[in-house]
């Protein structure tokens, strides 16, 4: 009896195709059978006819494996391919084989106008050879300025005294500043610095204080050269003011207020080169630097310093009105050189010319309310060669050599372009009289006074 019902249940099969008998007999001659040891089994090649004992198909699980291996194989691969591939880039770039011009190179344009912004705020667009910093210049002037105080005697009451008794007193009047020019005491400052002094005190910028003795001094061009008795002092180094641009950075160093504030500095620019100022005593017009660092009273006659350290200017005047600031004025240390030269010689400014007369200018509104016609005024006479013409105090000078006298500075220009020794052509008005009349003068030497 066959061991299994009609569909084989445990194999999920159709039953072999035989009959039984007293022998078997097979029905299906493809199919081939197998004794395994207990019945017969079939087995050949028609599909879906398998027997029972033979072994099951293996799981298709195996061949899914192995795909999903090459998948992810293949990713890994393609990452390590692309990561490669970003350095090699990478390296070419970092080594200029490659320009970026995207976003990367506009980033640096911003980056590389931003730093010379920067730079155009913070510094000179260009470094002078031999420049120093403002601690090395102020270090290394600062010892070559001094202060020179003023004493005139004066007259004064003592409360305490006889009545009718006079005492006279000694007593600082000004204050200003000086430049060591020489190791042995030369020192040179300006003119209305000195002026009416009856004695000097020089203090240095270490303290001590030496009796000055004024060697010459020169009214036209505000300059004066003193002396002290003292030997190994720092001296000045003087520069060139004919280099000199504007906006060029320079140094002003003396005392503002005196001693009080001595061996001050200020920091500023060269605002304008060759500024025409007219001195308002004598009418002379020179060309002086003009710079915005800070210049106060007691500054007159210190240094003016380029970024060498070097002396460039001797810091004169300044402009003090209101709506005016930082307007500092020096006179250029090339034209000061002769003039300094010439004091310490000779006292005065050889080959200097000058009128031989005193007086002041007679402008519109004098003129219509005195009656006097516009020109120069002459209260005295000290050239011989005047009185010799015929000019006398309370005469008007109103034109030399055809020029109309309608300035300060018209006269004073004309004989500053002259020698000693040469003539003038002057166009004189007597008022008392209406009298007009052409004087020929010889011009004299100045002496600075």
């Amino acid at each position: 009896m066959y061991p299994y019902d009609d569909n084989d249940n445990q194999n999920n099969a159709p039953r072999d195709n035989y009959t039984t008998g007293s022998s078997y007999q097979w029905n299906n001659p493809q199919q081939q059978v197998q004794w395994d040891g207990n019945t017969y089994r079939s087995y050949g090649s028609q599909p879906g006819s398998y027997n029972s004992s033979s072994p099951e198909p293996e799981s298709p699980k195996g061949p899914k494996k192995r795909t999903g291996t090459k998948i992810l194989c293949g990713v890994l691969a393609c990452l390590m391919i692309s990561a490669g591939s970003i350095g090699g880039f990478v390296a070419l770039v970092n080594n200029g084989y490659v320009t970026l011009n995207g976003g990367a190179s506009s980033g640096n344009a911003s980056s590389s106008q931003a730093s010379t912004s920067s730079s155009i705020l913070t510094t000179p667009t260009t470094t002078k050879a031999g420049a120093l910093t403002a601690q090395e210049i102020a270090k290394k002037v600062i010892p070559s300025v001094v202060c020179i105080q003023n004493y005139q005697v004066s007259q004064s009451l003592n409360l305490q005294r006889k009545s009718g008794s006079d005492e006279t007193a000694v007593s600082p009047t000004s204050e200003g500043s000086g430049i060591i020019i020489s190791s042995d005491g030369y020192i040179v400052t300006n003119a209305h610095v000195v002026s009416g002094a009856d004695s000097l005190k020089v203090i240095l910028s270490d303290g001590k204080s030496h009796e000055a003795k004024l060697i010459g001094s020169d009214t036209v061009t505000d300059l004066a050269v003193v002396k002290i008795e003292a030997t190994g002092l720092t001296v000045a180094e003087l520069g060139s003011s004919s280099s000199l641009q504007v906006a060029d950075t320079v140094m002003a160093i003396g005392n503002p207020g005196g001693l009080e504030f001595n061996s001050s500095v200020t920091i500023g620019y060269v605002s304008a080169l060759n500024r025409e100022i007219t001195n308002s005593e004598n009418g002379y017009t020179m060309k002086c630097i003009q710079t915005d660092a800070a210049i106060n009273p007691g500054n007159s006659g210190g240094a003016l310093v380029n970024s060498a350290g070097q002396v460039i200017g001797i810091n004169s005047s300044k402009i003090v009105a209101e709506g005016y600031e930082g307007l500092g004025f020096a006179i250029p240390v090339d034209d000061a050189k002769p003039i300094i030269e010439d004091l310490k010689q000779y006292g005065y400014v050889k080959d200097r010319a000058m009128l031989g007369i005193s007086g002041q200018f007679v402008d519109t509104m004098i003129s219509r309310f005195y009656g006097l016609p516009v020109g120069y005024y002459v209260s005295s006479v000290v050239n011989p060669s005047v009185n010799a013409a015929g000019i006398e105090a309370g005469d008007v000078i109103t034109k030399i050599d055809g020029k109309e006298i309608n300035s300060s500075t018209v006269l004073t220009t004309a004989i500053a372009a002259k020698k000693p020794g040469e003539t003038v052509a002057l166009s004189v008005t007597r008022p008392k009289t209406g009298k007009t009349f052409t004087a020929t003068v010889t011009l004299a030497q100045s002496t600075g006074s």
